[in-house]
């Protein structure tokens, strides 16, 4: 599973790495630290799986989100913010992304979704 980590928090993006580590299947993994980044590799590659932090520098996540969208990526677009405010949450999903995880209180879902992904993935 291809998966790109777009996170501006060095540790975040290490703790999605060791999350990654442990799931029983390959992922290629790339990383961006911004949203000049993020744009960057998103015009070159189409991760399966996108874990997209809100606050960003240069821009914002749901930038990042609608880009996605409008370039027609089937990426999987899973939003990790600190940001649990209902309205966020909600411009998310609105934008297209298909997961919302809370950074301090959900963040443990993430490796149960991305098993869910990886399987369908292996059987599209």
């Amino acid at each position: 599973m291809d998966i790109l980590i777009v996170d501006d928090t060095d540790l975040i993006r290490s703790l999605i790495r060791d999350m990654l580590a442990l799931l029983p299947f390959s992922t290629n993994i790339e990383e961006a630290a911004d949203v000049p980044q993020a744009l960057s590799i998103l015009s070159r590659w189409q991760p399966d799986v996108v874990t997209l932090d809100l606050q960003l520098p240069a821009g914002s996540g749901l930038a990042v989100l609608r880009a996605i969208k409008q370039a027609g990526l089937s990426s999987t677009v899973i939003a990790l913010t600190s940001l649990a405010d209902p309205q966020i949450r909600q411009a998310c999903f609105d934008a297209g992304a298909s997961f919302f995880l809370e950074k301090s209180s959900e963040m443990e879902q993430l490796p149960a979704i991305l098993r869910a992904l990886a399987g369908k993935i292996r059987h599209s």
